[in-house]
This record gives C-alpha cells, sequence and structure tokens, in this order.
C-alpha cells in the first residue's frame, strides 16, 4: 500500500528490508451490518497488521483477525458469529497482500482475505498519513457479501430477524517500523 512506500521513501531507506506492525492501542478494527431490525456493529479486539518493506516491494502484508475477539456487546449476537465464521474449526481471519500501488495519499492493492476457511482476492483502498519518522496512519473500508465466503448470514427469533449479506469493515490503523 502507498503508505509503506511514503514511509521508506521518508525514512531515507532504500536498500535493505524493514519490518511494520500495528500499534494495538492506536488501532481500531469495526465490522459495521445491516439486519431486519437495526444496524449493528462488532469491535474487533485482538488483530495484528504486520508486512516487510523493501525498495518499492512490500512483501508478506498480513493481517490476522482472532474470530473470537469480534464483540457486538451482545453475547447472543457474539455467539451467532462466531458459528457464521466457523470459529472452532477456522478461529482466524487472514488477509495477505498480492499487489499494492502508491499514489499521493492514497494506497490500493488487492489481496487474498480469507473467512470460514473460503479464500477470495479482494481490492482495497485506503487514505494514509504520515505520522512521524516511521509512523504511518492508515484509515479504509471494504465491503464483502458473506454468501461468497459461504456464509450464510445469521439469523436470530426462529428466522424473524435476519441480517444483510453485505457487512463492510472499517480500520483505523497506526503503523510502526
Amino acid at each position: 500500500m502507498k503508505f509503506l512506500l511514503t514511509l521508506l521513501l521518508i525514512s531515507g531507506l532504500t536498500a535493505g528490508q524493514w519490518e511494520f506492525k500495528t500499534v494495538p492501542s492506536q488501532s481500531t478494527m469495526t465490522i459495521l451490518g445491516t439486519s431486519s431490525l437495526h444496524d449493528w456493529e462488532s469491535k474487533v479486539g485482538d488483530f495484528v497488521v504486520s508486512g516487510t518493506m523493501g525498495e518499492n516491494l512490500i512483501n508478506n502484508l498480513k493481517v490476522e483477525v482472532n474470530v473470537k475477539s469480534i464483540k457486538s456487546g451482545k453475547s447472543i449476537m457474539d455467539d451467532k458469529t462466531y458459528d457464521a465464521l466457523k470459529s472452532e474449526k477456522f478461529p482466524t481471519v487472514y488477509f495477505t497482500a498480492e499487489s499494492l500501488a502508491l499514489s499521493g495519499s492514497k494506497a490500493e492493492g488487492l489481496g487474498v482475505l480469507t473467512l470460514a476457511g473460503v479464500s477470495r482476492t479482494i481490492s482495497l483502498e485506503a487514505q494514509t498519513t504520515i505520522k512521524g519518522a516511521g509512523t504511518v496512519q492508515v484509515n479504509g473500508e471494504v465491503s464483502i457479501k458473506m454468501s461468497e465466503y459461504g456464509i450464510d448470514p445469521p439469523t436470530a427469533m426462529f428466522g424473524s430477524l435476519t441480517t444483510g449479506d453485505q457487512v463492510t469493515i472499517q480500520y483505523q490503523l497506526l503503523l510502526n517500523k
């Protein structure tokens, strides 16, 4: 993503590689969705973004989300989320980068998102802001359809409450060298 290339240029690194990770206390990830009754949101409590940056290359960009750290504040909804994501068999959601591009303060890229054991290529776009030497703020969102990952949107109250197929994942990440 563009933010990493910008970070490389600002820090003056032109050869070799360096690693980056999220600053957990200053990074958030939220999942937003709809239902037949009301909109809902869940916060992701345990996730890591990491990778290696080299000259003009971003290698091994990974996002790992602990499924059981997704919390809505409602235990029944959380349990339905864990069941839908098949958390017992697939306890982690993964995103890995395939290709990235940098243009101004925008990062665009393709990567593979793996949910409930199903992997699909998705595109994403993020806004980036340099916060200091070796630190970049990355904000963005990506929308997906659960059905594209073989996930049946959860229901409640004997099927009278249904969730929408599309969910949006919003992220605000502080990445540090």
